[in-house]
């Protein structure tokens, strides 16, 4: 089936559409909670680069990028670097997801948020620094709720990044998902908002409703798959380090006692949260970071074609997904449901257009 991809750029302020370029060697992925990265070239000799508005249409820094397949957006970020080459006069654009933006921005004055939804402090986080003169790229904020209460301060002086507050919420004990999600509106504009999932983002697998993607190995819709297992960041007890210097300096941690029920060795780690006054939320990261690392982190690559069942554009970012595979790794074979945490594409402008799949334990 053929594809067609377009590669829209448009004012980071105004959202104005003022490029449409004819990119090669495009690849971009989607990662749940971080920022996704684009990469893609265009060779300048072979265009009217004026025509094109190759250059003042693709400035890092204050430029934006959408990927249009088949009429749909399915990525969108910011041009952050353009490397170029004379010997082969490829410019080449290097982007990453929206909330990369938000790397970017800085809380400035002190806020306070007293049992409010966690939610709903990162919708405020956002809003509060596209309040800011020159700081309004459109991202949307809806309303979604997840019923745990929390009270933070975010004080100023400290010049907390926007994007890491809202990370350091996430990845605490009973936190969120979260995206910035792209699409056409009703007038046929692009638009970005933010999606914010509790407990998760995605659709989960369960036994009563079955219906997640399944990929197999042998079959028709594996074309490979690398497997990566790393206990090097393992931790079973972690500490989190808050504010303040030697003796009083902020502790707190967590442990997970079933591994040692299991007969895992003590394996510890500490975190630092320099900024963090409020030991109940060191608790609470600890407590999040110890669920997140205390198993080694199996990874999976997938490598599936994009128009095999199931189709690429029938699952998404924090989907789970069932895996089934006999081979000389699993000669009795793996079947378990997995968590997608990452999605690679590459649209092929001479081949196949292929998919690789991040799969992951659908607790990390």
């Amino acid at each position: 089936m053929a594809t067609t991809y377009r590669y829209l750029f448009a004012d980071l302020l105004t959202n104005n559409i003022i490029a449409e370029l004819p990119l090669t060697d495009v690849s971009f992925t989607q990662q749940l909670n971080q920022a996704g990265t684009f990469q893609g070239s265009i060779l300048l000799s072979g265009i009217n680069t004026d025509a094109y508005n190759a250059i003042n249409g693709t400035i890092p820094g204050k430029t934006g990028i959408y990927v249009d397949r088949n009429g749909t957006l399915i990525w969108g970020g910011v041009i952050w670097g353009r490397p170029y080459s004379s010997d082969s006069q490829k410019l080449t654009i290097n982007a990453r997801e929206f909330e990369s933006y938000f790397e970017r921005r800085l809380i400035n004055t002190t806020t306070s948020f007293t049992n409010q939804d966690q939610l709903g402090i990162a919708q405020n986080l956002i809003t509060l620094a596209q309040s800011a003169p020159y700081g309004n790229i459109g991202v949307q904020v809806g309303t979604e709720t997840s019923g745990v209460l929390l009270s933070r301060t975010y004080y100023g002086y400290e010049k907390k990044q926007v994007y890491q507050a809202i990370q350091d919420l996430a990845r605490q004990l009973d936190g969120f998902d979260f995206n910035i999600q792209v699409a056409y509106n009703g007038s046929g504009n692009p638009s970005k908002t933010l999606r914010l999932g509790y407990p998760r983002l995605g659709t989960p697998y369960s036994s009563s409703n079955p219906s997640a993607p399944v990929f197999e190995l042998p079959a028709s819709n594996i074309v490979n798959y690398d497997l990566s297992e790393d206990g090097s960041i393992t931790a079973n007890t972690v500490y989190t380090l808050g504010a303040g210097s030697n003796e009083g300096k902020l502790i707190q941690s967590a442990s997970d006692s079933t591994k040692f029920a299991d007969g895992w060795p003590l394996l510890e780690t500490a975190i630092n949260y320099s900024e963090i006054t409020d030991s109940t939320y060191l608790a609470q990261l600890a407590s999040g970071q110890v669920q997140a690392i205390s198993n080694p982190v199996t990874i999976y690559k997938v490598i599936v074609p994009a128009y095999e069942q199931p189709e690429f554009g029938t699952y998404a970012i924090g989907d789970d997904a069932r895996l089934r595979i006999t081979d000389a790794r699993y000669p009795t074979t793996l079947d378990t449901v997995l968590r997608i945490v990452g999605i690679t594409v590459e649209p092929g402008e001479d081949g196949p257009e292929r998919v690789t799949l991040t799969l992951t334990n659908t607790s990390n």
